[in-house]
């Protein structure tokens, strides 16, 4: 089915169009399989067979589904929708998932049914021909759509690949426990419709989780993030990064911003012209929108390292976890003002008395320095 992908590679214009053929591909597939387990579920009257035929039924909802979502999220950026519509995929995602769940629900209460008032099925090789090739199918169409979600980052078809996988192992559960009924004469087609019922609830509620975490703006991918770093860190001129912020639209669309510190000794319109390169380098390697906010950082006087040392050393006695940045120094005649963000983790409790804490112990070292501090969380 991969192959599928690169035969038509040329034919490909943009990632829309890679989620519309999956679509298609998976309306077509779902379809034969609905009927030809339909017709099989109906020879034998095994009630397991027919729910997972139905089950074939709601995936051929779901890729019409993520066919119209992928659709509507092509559109272009309007007034209302400045960063466009690709979160439409996140919505169709969890249609999807709604579905799953739905599919699931209908076939354990309809195994139930068949446990209480259990019937004898007809089950014959026709069927293990059919179920068989139905394992098969559905193998080579989560291996399409995990190959595709993965190349364009979708993750309605991430979600089409786990239902897709999710289908094949319960169509295997049902084959199995038929062939075992056939021979044995045992009527557990009501309980290995219960098995599977629960399987595909759990899928649908894993997809469901995992849809709806992007849309409440979940962090980015650390490996993402470190990527970013790396980006800019590796021009010469830039000494550190912090303040990076990651916004995901959907389909590769992108908001990156993030502070880049720079020497103050530098000339300024020549850190300036570096910044504007990286802004472009990041803009076209990660498909985003990118906004850098210059810092300029004093490396050379030697009073500005020994006080940063002093609060780093305050902070690390507090919490190893804790960190700072745009850190600045006001000399004063009477006093000293250390001016800096201090990054601490979600879990810690005791940001309310932070400050008072670090200002004490920055008093045991020098009573004559005094801290500004601002306290945040990270965003990545």
């Amino acid at each position: 089915m991969s192959n599928l992908l690169s035969r038509i590679k040329n034919k490909i214009n943009d990632n829309q169009d890679y989620g519309k053929l999956a679509g298609i591909v998976g309306i077509v597939l779902n379809l034969v399989l609905f009927g030809a387990k339909l017709a099989a579920g109906l020879l034998s009257a095994s009630v397991a067979i027919m729910a997972d035929a139905f089950n074939n039924l709601s995936d051929a909802g779901s890729s019409i589904v993520t066919l119209v979502g992928f659709h509507m999220a092509s559109a272009p950026p309007d007034k209302e929708h400045p960063f466009g519509h690709g979160r439409m995929e996140y919505i169709s995602a969890m249609v999807i998932a709604i579905m799953i769940l739905f599919a699931g629900f209908e076939l354990f209460k309809t195994s139930v049914e068949k446990i209480i008032s259990p019937e004898k099925t007809d089950f014959g090789l026709l069927t293990v021909v059919i179920l068989t090739a139905s394992i098969i199918v559905k193998l080579c169409l989560a291996m399409f759509y995990s190959n595709i979600g993965k190349k364009i980052d979708s993750q309605s078809l991430k979600a089409a690949a786990l239902d897709s996988r999710n289908d094949m192992i319960c169509t295997f559960i049902v084959l199995a426990a038929a062939v075992l009924g056939w021979q044995t004469g045992l009527m557990i087609d009501g309980y290995v419709g219960t098995v599977a019922a629960a399987f595909v609830m759990w899928s649908g509620f894993s997809v469901l989780r995992d849809t709806v975490s992007p849309l409440l703006g979940q962090a980015p991918d650390p490996e993402l993030v470190q990527s970013i770093k790396q980006t800019v860190l590796a021009h010469d001129g830039i000494i550190g990064v912090h303040d990076l912020i990651v916004h995901n639209y959907g389909l590769g669309n992108r908001v990156v911003s993030l502070h880049a510190e720079v020497s103050s000794d530098e000339d300024m319109m020549r850190s300036h012209d570096l910044i504007d390169c990286i802004e472009q380098e990041i803009t076209e390697k990660y498909s985003a929108v990118t906004c850098i906010h210059m810092d300029p950082i004093d490396t050379n006087d030697e009073r500005v390292s020994e006080f940063r040392a002093i609060v780093e050393n305050v902070l690390d006695s507090i919490n190893p976890e804790l960190s700072l940045h745009d850190f600045r120094v006001v000399f004063g005649e009477t006093h000293t003002n250390l001016i800096f963000d201090v990054v601490v983790p979600f879990k810690y409790k005791k940001t309310k008395t932070l400050c008072d804490e670090i200002q004490g112990r920055v008093w045991q070292t020098d009573p004559r320095l005094f801290i500004v501090a601002t306290i945040e969380h990270s965003y990545t």
